[in-house]
């Protein structure tokens, strides 16, 4: 959360980009039980469009998706010189591929889902405080 001059609370908005509804609830669930904000989309294509229309600090993106897949919304993103923070995350077959990949690319962070939603937290926690 941010005080803003008037004193009061504006929640940080996190973009989760997913098409697994399941973890989507989930990871939202955990972010906004400590008071973060959460825009998502399980498109994405959606994707850039709600970066286009607001400052996001974090986006939360799935890699392997339908229609788009993580890595070229990762790719296009660094392209437009978006300069939130990138948290990639994969529990596909060969997610550590996938997520080395991601980060040449220009994602700042990877998590794989096949570990606990609650450990999430602390990856989001590090990447907002730095």
């Amino acid at each position: 959360m941010v005080s803003r001059m008037d004193g009061s609370i504006s929640k940080v908005p996190i973009l989760v980009v997913d098409d697994d509804r399941d973890y989507l609830i989930l990871v939202r669930y955990q972010l906004e039980a400590v008071g973060y904000q959460v825009l998502e989309t399980a498109n994405g294509n959606n994707a850039f469009t709600i970066l286009g229309e607001q400052d996001v600090p974090l986006v939360i993106l799935d890699i392997v998706m339908p229609q788009i897949e993580g890595l070229e919304i990762i790719r296009g993103l660094r392209r437009q010189g978006c300069r939130s923070k990138i948290l990639a995350v994969s529990g596909a077959g060969k997610s550590d591929e996938y997520l080395k990949l991601a980060i040449c690319l220009g994602a700042d962070e990877k998590f794989d889902k096949c570990k606990p939603v609650s450990d999430l937290l602390g990856t989001v926690q590090a990447l907002m405080a730095a």
